[in-house]
């Protein structure tokens, strides 16, 4: 990684702060022992062994467990760095597009909070099916911050898909 690259990484997270992804397959080649040691919990579902978002090694957008995260982790490139690396874009460019996306996760998470309890440790997704899981009273103040809710959610999702997420 350069060092351009690294220095964006540390100012952002989105990969590992539960806003980008809910679910991190654990690949074989990973050891379950040393990442469980570690202090992560990799729960098996359908065979396959999963670590949930917001991984528990982030934390003050520094990864705990760097030398020793998993292969998945390693792997990833977002779509800034892609860019990044074959001189579609600059530093200052991408340092922009991470501080509007964390400006619209701010927005969502604020409307989150006045629609009801939300539990940071769970992936921002997730905590959005949570919310709208069950339909507010279509005439009341709710109602209005649901739909605000839902308006500025598909926003950030689509601003992560376009810019952060690669297919």
């Amino acid at each position: 990684m350069t060092a351009s690259a690294s220095r964006l990484c540390s100012t952002c997270g989105l990969c590992c702060n539960g806003v980008l992804f809910h679910t991190v397959r654990i690949l074989p080649e990973d050891s379950v022992a040393e990442l469980s040691a570690l202090g992560l919990r990799l729960p098996r579902k359908k065979g396959e062994r999963w670590l949930h978002q917001p991984c528990p090694a982030y934390r003050d957008c520094q990864c705990g467990i760097y030398a020793q995260r998993p292969r998945r982790c390693r792997l990833f490139v977002c779509r800034q760095l892609q860019r990044l690396a074959v001189g579609e874009t600059t530093e200052a460019v991408v340092q922009e597009t991470i501080r509007k996306a964390k400006e619209q996760v701010v927005k969502v998470e604020a409307l989150m909070a006045q629609c009801g309890k939300t539990d940071p440790k769970r992936p921002l997704s997730k905590r959005y099916e949570k919310l709208t899981a069950e339909p507010l009273d279509s005439g009341s103040e709710n109602a209005e911050v649901g739909r605000a809710l839902d308006s500025a959610m598909q926003e950030l999702q689509a601003f992560l898909d376009q810019n952060f997420r690669v297919n």
